[in-house]
């Protein structure tokens, strides 16, 4: 299994490399992406063609394709097993595609090589076991902390959380979010407090106590019969049995491929940790399962769905301006319903043409101009004296919360 996670870029390279052909007289032709596709996007386009007039649904949402059958749709992926369901006439097609999830700087190339722990760490945090930071980074050579291993041990040996009405120590009161892992780990014995009040949540953890915690965690025990391996971890030495133990099982290595060094009472690194992690039984376990594509790919795996904003229509009125007399010209625009899709963001209208600012925001909120609220009719009034003749064009801009947009345009004609 290790050697499987760490064949990650090649096993993706070659899933990206091979494209599905279409069959001959087949009413569903997909394109982009292939079946059994992995990702680390979280949004990839689908196309294909469907045969003319066919009633095409995605997910069971109706879609209108193309006068000549062409289909074009944004796959919304979740982390993990996604799968896209597709019908036209009496045909079905179904399309797996896997999303795996990264961070920048386990990507950064080092000396020609991505991070030594990638495979191990897109995997865990693909299934939620391990978490990146606020910023998007993982930040791989950071001490991890006493709460952060203890949520991923409870993630990785799914432990059961509650919700709490007490604090679980002085130091993790009942409103952080890491507290139910952190009872939940102490209740299973896989971690102790340093006391009845104090659990050291932002502590580091050696690395010794980083293999007696996978020991206690995985249930190995611990024997009299040990081979020292290390230099610098005394066979009699305290903390020595776990990581003997630790080591002959697989779970830890040590830090140098020419010395036997273990480094026992350096902090471990988050990458380290995950790794180890990455090791335990039950880890090992759920890799094996998201690799797999023959299972879970069901309908509660359907990704979201998304298209580009559509401005139905972006009228000015009145549309006819006189030269040099001021008039108030009410804008407004119609976006079409997004009841399946990312709703709105924003709509911003570009009045360069006239002078203004170029990107003015128009209103759905029933105030500032708008007269209905939520029906999707968005409203600028603006103040305009024209001081030429001629056409001015403006161009309507719908931003999706996706940050897709759909454009319009409408017109002013300045008479004398």
């Amino acid at each position: 299994m290790r050697k499987w996670l760490l064949a990650l870029p090649l096993v993706f390279l070659a899933a990206a490399a091979c494209l599905p052909a279409g069959q001959a007289g087949a009413q569903i032709r997909v394109s982009t992406p292939q079946d059994k596709f992995l990702t680390f996007d979280e949004v990839v386009m689908l196309r294909g063609r469907v045969a003319p007039a066919a009633k095409l649904t995605i997910e069971n949402i109706p879609f209108k394709a193309a006068p000549d059958g062409a289909f074009a749709v944004g796959l919304v992926l979740k982390p993990g097993k996604n799968l896209v369901l597709i019908r036209a006439g009496e045909e079905e097609k179904r399309l797996r595609v896997l999303r795996l999830i990264t961070y920048p700087d386990v990507e950064t190339a080092y000396e020609g090589k991505k991070h030594w722990a990638r495979g191990q760490i897109v995997y865990l945090a693909t299934l939620g076991v391990i978490e990146g930071y606020p910023d998007g980074s993982f930040s791989p050579g950071n001490p991890v902390t006493r709460g952060e291993f203890a949520t991923w041990l409870a993630k990785v040996k799914g432990l059961p959380t509650e919700k709490l009405t007490a604090d679980v120590f002085f130091d993790v009161p009942k409103e952080h979010w890491r507290a139910p892992d952190v009872k939940a780990v102490t209740d299973a014995g896989y971690m102790a407090p340093y006391s009845k009040e104090t659990f050291g949540l932002d502590d580091p953890i050696s690395r010794a106590e980083a293999a007696d915690l996978a020991v206690k965690t995985e249930g190995l025990a611990i024997t009299s019969k040990l081979v020292p391996l290390f230099r610098d971890v005394p066979q009699e030495g305290k903390g020595a049995a776990p990581i003997y133990i630790a080591k002959e099982k697989g779970l830890v290595i040590g830090v140098s491929k020419d010395l036997p060094i273990y480094d026992p009472t350096r902090a471990i690194s988050r990458a380290e940790a995950a790794t180890l992690i990455s090791r335990f039984a039950s880890a090992q376990g759920q890799v094996a399962r998201l690799a797999d594509f023959e299972t879970g790919y069901t309908g509660e795996r359907f990704c979201g769905l998304n298209v580009a904003p559509v401005v139905v229509s972006f009228k000015a009125n009145p549309a006819r301006l006189t030269l040099n007399q001021t008039t108030s010209v009410k804008l407004r625009a119609e976006i079409a319903s997004r009841e399946s899709f990312a709703p709105i963001s924003k709509v911003k209208v570009d009045l360069s043409a006239i002078g203004g600012v170029p990107d003015a925001e128009m209103y759905d909120d029933g105030e500032r101009g708008d007269e209905i609220a939520g029906d999707l009719v968005y409203s600028l009034n603006i103040s305009y004296q024209p001081k030429q003749a001629g056409e001015k064009r403006f161009e309507v801009t719908a931003v999706d919360r996706l940050g897709w947009p759909g454009q319009g345009e409408a017109s002013l004609l300045i008479v004398e």
